[in-house]
């Protein structure tokens, strides 16, 4: 991103929907916007975080940090002069107010005084008071669209408990997500129909939506079939031989059926920005993209020397500048083939900047976030469905939820992905760990147990409580982009040096012919008392010798 963007005139403009529509203040919107962008937090999450009114005690959002565990105070501050710094001043005022928080028994007099409503909320949701006590380490958050200068620089290498993002810093943390692919234009020939159209609302600004029966012919000469770029802005991409598709062709093939396939086909949806339509007996779409058809015009594309000019198909024209539309067009309109969660998250701001994130990283990888992708050649895929539950049962320690994929994307997936840590390096570090969980299955005795998926998260949880409670381990567990390339490899084969011990404490754990995995597995307090008992297991063998650990291991 450029720091420019974040200039008065290019940032409040940036801000102006939200604004507009969620009723927010400009530095509530501007911090909202940080969160989401710097943070990665989902957009609840963000806004839930955000208590910017009077009698707030000086801070605009509250933010607790379980993986560093630190409870994150911001202040947003824009400034409209381009030249405008920092100065100590507003740093040194935010610390001030911080330092109200610092103990239990200030925060339980804040909740129990006048202090903003909001702010008493995030107080009680994040259970501050309950962080504070366990130990979380108070920080203080100094967002602003200003520059830093001498004065903000020494103050913060001075003051441990103070991180301070200027233009430039929040900038160069920002991913900026594509804007949509919509392909240029393309001419449909009506010459043998009159599209019915109608106009969704009075105004005159309202979407416009054109309904006609398409030739099959016609429709296998739109830009982007073969390489899947005309339906990126759909919620998955061709899913290959299931039912459906395998329906359409079979329809296909006989030319009997194609005069009646427009009676029992459910159609194509195309979004576009423009449609024109005074040329008689043509209706032109620009900037369109096809958010519902993925699999019929795949199908087509394929079996095109099977088509014949009988075969017609619905299609549905939206026109339409709405980006929250469009999404809700896109998300309602795909229901020839089951939809799940993960396909109602595959547009999420989140996902795309993690996948994007990945693209430019040199690791090899390449995160799917929509079913039916194409990887680049030569790239290994990380689904995103497999990576979200193993940071379920890594870094939420809820191994006994993972086999609950729809958790991933629905109530627990602001809680999996939306939080500044997870970024690619750590996406990749977590599947290269559990990797070496699945290799290690191969030495747990009970193989019906082996071969339950609840299992390989299991032993992937007991790891992560095994590296949290190494010194030596734990700081790379909390950042592993300290490691690089070469240390991750490294350390991930200690871990699995560490497995062979994990694995022997399990298969004695779990010798007992009347063992009940599946019930224990799925049993919040039962699971972790399993992990608990192996853990102890394991830091004895360590004291005794006899297992592998971090000691003495480097980069």
């Amino acid at each position: 991103m450029d720091a420019k963007e974040l200039e008065y005139n290019q940032l409040v403009a940036k801000l102006s929907l939200m604004q507009s529509a969620g009723g927010l203040s400009e530095s509530a919107s501007f911090l909202v916007w940080f969160l989401e962008n710097v943070y990665r937090l989902d957009e609840v999450e963000a806004r839930d975080a955000v208590c910017d009114n009077t009698l707030d005690k000086g801070v605009d959002g509250i933010y607790v940090d379980h993986n560093d565990q630190e409870v994150h105070f911001l202040q947003a501050k824009i400034r409209q002069a381009t030249n405008g710094t920092i100065g100590d001043v507003g740093p040194k005022n935010l610390v001030a107010s911080v330092q109200q928080f610092d103990t239990r028994a200030k925060v339980q007099a804040i909740l129990d005084g006048n202090a903003d409503a909001q702010l008493k909320q995030i107080l009680q949701r994040g259970r501050v008071a309950e962080m504070i006590d366990a130990g979380y380490a108070l920080v203080a958050v100094y967002v602003t669209n200003e520059l830093h200068d001498s004065d903000s620089t020494a103050y913060e290498q001075i003051t441990p408990g103070i991180r301070i993002y200027d233009r430039t810093e929040i900038a160069s943390r920002v991913i900026e997500l594509d804007p949509p692919l919509g392909k240029s234009s393309f001419e449909f020939d009506t010459s043998y129909v009159d599209p019915l159209s109608m106009r969704a609302g009075s105004a005159a600004d309202k979407p416009t939506m054109y309904l006609f029966p398409a030739r099959a012919l016609q429709l296998v000469h739109m830009d982007g079939i073969s390489d899947g770029s005309l339906f990126r802005e759909n919620v998955r991409y061709t899913l290959g031989n299931t039912a459906v598709n395998r329906s359409i062709r079979t329809s296909i093939r006989n030319r009997e059926t194609h005069s009646n396939f427009v009676l029992f086909h459910n159609g194509v949806t195309i979004l576009c920005t423009d449609v024109d339509t005074s040329v008689q007996g043509q209706l032109t779409v620009k900037n369109y993209s096809v958010v519902n058809g993925a699999q019929s015009l795949t199908s087509f594309y394929d079996e095109k020397a099977k088509l014949t000019d009988d075969l017609r198909v619905l299609v549905k024209v939206v026109a339409l500048r709405d980006d929250a539309l469009a999404r809700t067009i896109t998300e309602n309109s795909n229901n020839q083939n089951a939809i799940k969660p993960r396909d109602l998250r595959s547009n999420h701001a989140i996902m795309l900047r993690l996948q994007k994130e990945m693209s430019t990283n040199s690791s090899g990888y390449f995160f799917e976030i929509k079913r039916g992708e194409q990887a680049p050649r030569g790239r290994k895929v990380i689904q995103n469905d497999d990576c979200g539950r193993a940071l379920l049962a890594f870094d939420v320690q809820e191994p006994w939820s993972a086999h609950q994929i729809y958790k991933v994307f629905d109530e627990k997936y602001a809680e999996i992905f939306g939080r500044p840590e997870v970024t690619a390096e750590r996406v990749i570090f977590i599947t290269e760990l559990t990797m070496a969980v699945a290799e290690a299955m191969a030495e747990v005795k009970n193989r019906p147990m082996a071969s339950y998926s609840l299992t390989m998260f299991f032993l992937l949880y007991v790891l992560s409580k095994i590296l949290r409670a190494d010194q030596t381990a734990a700081p790379y567990v909390t950042d592993p982009s300290q490691l690089g390339a070469s240390g991750r490899a490294s350390f991930v084969g200690r871990c699995s040096e560490i497995l062979k011990t994990v694995v022997v404490d399990l298969n004695y754990e779990t010798k007992d012919v009347d063992f009940d995995y599946k019930s224990v597995l799925k049993s919040p307090r039962q699971c972790a008392e399993l992990a608990n008992r192996m853990l102890a297991s394991y830091e004895k063998d360590v004291a005794r010798g006899k297992a592998d650990s971090f000691a003495g291991w480097t980069t």
